[in-house]
């Protein structure tokens, strides 16, 4: 690592207690992870963090901006104060990025055999995280703590883990036609023969578009018969995203018959959280309901890349609870990775790292997360995974959104009241 332009004092206790990973710790726990921290000041353009690094601490930002800039040139800015920032930075070993200081920042350093010692303490357990070998990996089962994992279990989510860390890990690519589209709106290319030239290098795109365009979301009284006229009625944003949804399906299918019936529950959980996300977004004017929707697509992302790689271990070994665990650990990690890679914005990957975190509050102002979270614990009502998630009324992001009042079951009026357009939204998303 590169720290000679920085210096360090020893921070206050409570301003460890802000940081997701140690809030749940008891006051006697605090002060002794207190007394071994280091608050790190740097100017701008220091490398603070070196890719490739094995070091054995997790780092914090507490001030300030960082640049986190991984191998292959894409970069990703995190600001104090912002969801991402409560997180360990570049928590993967070896160092995935050079994170470097944008602007004065104050950056806390904990070494993890502190951590694991007041761990082995016991007492609260540290949140969401496991800090066993130096790693810090996100725990993606909201505020469940995982349970002794079995020598299978451990190995899939082990091996898959190591294969992330060493860049071996294939992760899904975007559809070419999604990329084509999405870069033409990077060019401001808006002229819609142009936009449907490259949509119909994809018939089925195509096709499922023109349909979209005629529905009862969007439909007018004169039917559109081209994809042109079909881009001209749904305007340049809501075609990108139309376009993004219907070619983001093809992710979720899979050879396996094993894994088939997975992927198709994913899929429909994936819809019927982006349908619900895309009504609460239009009675809540800070939200666009297009983006809502994509953004409730595409937060279980993670998940398409656990589930594909389990097609490489041998069939009979394949329990659900195995398969359960390793979506368990790594779905948000890998989620937000593949959302990077994609050249997603922020509040898509914050959206995949946070969604299943329930009690995360990000202050005053609500983001798209907050939005997914709602849309996830309504789109539970009724089944049996309502009684192990909070209700709807007790999370901060329901606190946070402009989405009026729960009716007696917990769920949301306006979307009791709005039953057929989450049906219309779902049946346009699965054209």
């Amino acid at each position: 690592m590169g720290m000679a332009c920085s210096k360090s004092t020893t921070p206050e206790a409570n301003t460890l207690r802000m940081f997701r990973p140690l809030h749940n710790l008891s006051e006697a726990q605090l002060n002794q992870v207190a007394n071994c921290v280091k608050r790190i000041e740097a100017p701008p353009g220091c490398l603070l963090v070196k890719r490739g690094a094995r070091d054995n601490y997790s780092f914090f930002l507490a001030e300030g901006q960082l640049r986190l800039q991984s191998r292959d040139g894409k970069i990703m800015d995190i600001k104090a104060g912002d969801p991402s920032s409560l997180d360990p930075i570049s928590r993967l070993l070896p160092r995935m990025y050079n994170v470097i200081s944008v602007s004065p920042v104050i950056l806390l350093r904990i070494d993890n055999a502190i951590l694991d010692q007041v761990n082995d303490q016991g007492g609260n357990e540290i949140d969401n995280y496991s800090v066993s070998n130096g790693l810090n990996n996100y725990s993606v089962s909201g505020d469940d703590v995982v349970e002794e994992n079995t020598p299978f279990e451990s190995e899939l989510s082990t091996r898959l883990l190591q294969d992330l860390e060493q860049d071996k890990l294939q992760l899904p690519s975007l559809p070419e036609v999604a990329i084509r589209i999405g870069e033409a709106f990077k060019d401001d290319i808006s002229d819609a023969d142009r936009i449907a030239e490259m949509i119909q290098t994809d018939p089925v795109i195509t096709a499922k578009l023109i349909k979209a365009s005629n529905s009862a979301l969007y439909g007018r009284l004169t039917p559109v018969e081209s994809c042109a006229g079909a881009v001209v009625r749904l305007g340049a944003g809501v075609t990108h995203k139309l376009v993004l949804s219907y070619s983001l399906k093809e992710l979720f299918e899979t050879d396996s018959g094993l894994l088939r019936q997975r992927m198709k529950a994913l899929w429909t959980h994936s819809t019927r959280v982006a349908a619900i996300s895309y009504v609460l977004a239009q009675h809540d004017s800070r939200f666009n309901p297009e983006h809502a929707m994509l953004a409730g697509l595409l937060h279980d992302i993670g998940v398409v890349a656990v589930l594909n790689y389990a097609k490489s271990f041998p069939q009979e070994e394949l329990q659900p609870e195995v398969i359960d665990q390793a979506v368990q650990q790594l779905r948000a990690q890998i989620g937000s990775m593949i959302l990077r890679n994609w050249g997603f914005a922020s509040e898509f990957i914050i959206t995949a790292l946070e969604s299943e975190v329930w009690m995360r509050n990000s202050g005053s102002v609500p983001d798209y997360c907050d939005l997914v979270i709602v849309a996830q614990l309504h789109s539970f009502v009724g089944t049996a995974q309502t009684f192990s998630v909070p209700a709807i009324n007790e999370v901060p992001a329901h606190a946070r959104l402009a989405l009026g009042e729960l009716t007696p079951r917990l769920s949301l009026k306006i979307l009791d009241e709005a039953k057929e357009q989450i049906a219309r939204t779902e049946a346009m998303l699965n054209i």
